[in-house]
């Protein structure tokens, strides 16, 4: 295997691995954050009004996540689709 072919899968696994690892840990920090806002968690235990978080925030940051996850994955994809023709893939300077 020629050393630039090795360099090119060495970065192309890191770019996937980063990703993958972000995808990850914003997903489930999302989901979390979510479940608590949604389910006014704090509220439910305790009772008290002074720990209800308002109906705007409870839909408003649950439907800004899944809507910046939507527009991240649309991106993502067109890129990679984009990226198989692209014809100045293998222009060198």
């Amino acid at each position: 295997m020629s050393e630039k072919k090795l360099a090119e899968t060495g970065s192309n696994i890191g770019q996937f691995l980063a990703i993958v690892g972000l995808i990850l840990v914003y997903g489930v920090g999302a989901f979390w954050l979510c479940q608590e806002l949604i389910t006014d968690a704090e509220f439910a235990r305790t009772g008290d009004p002074e720990d209800k978080v308002p109906l705007f925030i409870r839909l408003g940051v649950p439907a800004m996540i899944v809507g910046i996850g939507i527009l991240f994955f649309t991106v993502l994809f067109q890129r990679l689709k984009a990226a198989k023709t692209d014809k100045y893939r293998d222009v060198q300077i």
